[in-house]
């Protein structure tokens, strides 16, 4: 399989195998998934995050100026029903809203040569949110600690089912994350999200694309 592609279970739904993160030496602590600024123009991409100003991640006066995006630990277990978090949870949990290294997700292993994690990502936006420009555009970073030789890191993305999980890799400054519509054609696009007349919507779909 190939990029373009949609995620299978992204988002808030109880699914295990949506994101996998490859390592392939010991890492000495447990890995954290955080998200921060794209200062850059894609398919460029900010290499480390340092910067968190975007609305992405300030929110709006409708969702109470809490970041959109959100996430989850999968490595043990799916993540059971409505896990998205209504609030960030200051530094590190389990789930959480993404905002650099102020609210971040840490996985509950510490990965081994060749092990992988597993993890979940969704947006929920408001309807005032702004729709033209740079507000929304964010990178996911993973850190982590190592010792002696440094780590290949691999991004990939089910675009199988939950029981049969097919991987594909995601390579940085080669393909973005969308989030979507249902019912997108990620073959071909459009690849838009309709924002509501009040309240806000979780992307109901979410995909990789060049």
């Amino acid at each position: 399989m190939a990029v373009p592609l949609k995620i299978t279970g992204a988002g808030n739904q109880n699914t295990r195998y949506v994101l996998r993160i490859t390592f392939t030496q010991d890492l000495m602590l447990a890995p954290t998934i955080e998200a921060w600024d794209n200062a850059e123009t894609f398919p460029s991409r900010t290499t480390t995050g340092t910067t968190v100003a975007k609305e992405i991640f300030t929110g709006t006066t409708e969702n109470g100026s809490i970041p959109m995006l959100y996430a989850v630990a999968t490595t043990s277990a799916a993540p059971g029903l409505d896990w998205k978090p209504t609030a960030a949870t200051a530094g590190s949990a389990t789930s959480n809203r993404l905002m650099g290294d102020t609210s971040y997700v840490t996985d509950p292993t510490v990965p081994d040569a060749n092990d992988v994690i597993y993890f979940n990502l969704g947006v929920e936006v408001p309807y005032d949110a702004t729709v033209t420009g740079t507000g929304l555009e964010h990178i996911i970073q993973v850190r982590y600690m190592y010792s002696g030789t440094a780590p290949v890191v691999t991004f990939a993305a089910n675009e199988g089912t939950e029981a049969s999980p097919t991987w594909t890799d995601i390579t940085a400054g080669t393909n973005g994350i969308r989030y979507c519509n249902a019912g997108t054609v990620w073959a071909t696009g459009p690849y838009e999200l309709s924002l509501p007349e009040s309240g806000t919507v979780d992307a109901p779909e979410t995909g990789i694309t060049a």
